[in-house]
């Protein structure tokens, strides 16, 4: 499962990333202007797939009046419906096609945020344990105290000696040889018997240090905000979706089996993933979904009134 989340999608996003920063900007503007790229890159996508959703509604009494023909002989059905949405214009898939192309970008995205996280906190913990706690601060935004962490009120702001162990192991391929071998230097990790240790008096005393340092000693490092928003706007971007059908005689997702179910799961599962995740995917997922929703309102409100205004010149001619 690596090759979904480190590939050359997360590697170019790490990278833009990274040069946007480069430009004075911080990293959560950094994520938030490539976020709001990836969407624009879509645009057109989502445009058409809108506009195809609107045509398979339009055929939806006649696809039924078909269905109920040809029910028994399926063949012809297929062949019948075949026809019709040749006839029209209408592509079925394409109602699948943004989200087969969401997927990889949200595992891409994913790989670039621990890519980050690690070279961040790694360089945080390297810099104070060289310069000291008085030459670093902690990367905030907003009521987050640590970005790289989780906006959750069961996270620490700096991760604890077991978690930071966790975090190195679970991100090795991120740590090079030569990070590792500073690490070490610094006396912050050592090997015992060829198994990575993290030497819990060196390293509980630097950050309690820096924690402390920021008036943040007995804090939790968020509160759930972004989960919370991330799962709302999804939610939002789903249900007025499927209303969106609904009301140009499609069937919507709370009509089909189990759309309710999945109009559910998928917010709550997104707020858990933000949960467990850095701040920073939490924030791109919350400003991903927030965009798609505002600008599937814009084009379906654009579509609305150049369809009234077709009608008012087909009438007046």
């Amino acid at each position: 499962m690596e090759f979904l989340y480190n590939n050359f999608i997360s590697d170019l996003f790490t990278n833009i990333i990274n040069g946007i920063y480069g430009w004075g900007l911080i990293y959560p503007v950094a994520i938030i202007l490539l976020t709001i790229m990836i969407r624009a890159v879509m645009l057109p996508l989502d445009t058409k797939q809108r506009a195809n959703a609107r045509k398979m509604a339009a055929l939806g009494p006649e696809l039924q009046s078909i269905q109920k023909r040809y029910k028994n002989d399926p063949a012809k059905l297929q062949r019948k419906q075949s026809e019709l949405y040749h006839k029209m214009g209408v592509h079925p898939l394409m109602g699948c096609l943004p989200a087969l192309i969401q997927l990889p970008i949200w595992f891409a995205f994913f790989g670039a945020m621990r890519v980050l996280q690690t070279e961040q906190t790694m360089s945080l913990m390297l810099t104070a344990s060289h310069f000291g706690t008085s030459a670093v601060s902690l990367p905030s935004f907003l009521w987050v105290h640590n970005f790289w962490q989780a906006d959750s009120g069961f996270a620490s702001v700096l991760p604890n000696t077991n978690d930071f162990l966790g975090f190195i192991q679970s991100n090795a391929m991120n740590i090079s040889p030569q990070l590792m071998s500073m690490m070490q230097q610094q006396n912050l990790v050592s090997f015992a018997s060829n198994t990575l240790v993290v030497n819990d008096t060196v390293y509980s005393a630097l950050t309690n240090e820096i924690i402390s340092k920021e008036g943040l000693t007995g804090y939790a490092n968020g509160w759930f905000i972004l989960p919370a928003m991330a799962g709302a706007s999804l939610f939002f971007q789903q249900k007025f979706g499927a209303g969106e059908m609904a009301a140009t005689g499609a069937s919507g997702a709370q009509g089909q089996p189990g759309g309710k179910f999945m109009l559910w799961f998928f917010p709550l599962f997104s707020v858990y993933i933000c949960i467990t995740s850095p701040a920073s995917f939490a924030l791109y997922w919350t400003i991903s979904s927030a965009y798609a929703f505002a600008q599937a309102r814009l084009v379906d409100t654009i579509q609305k009134k150049r369809g009234r205004a077709k009608e008012i010149l087909v009438k007046n001619n």
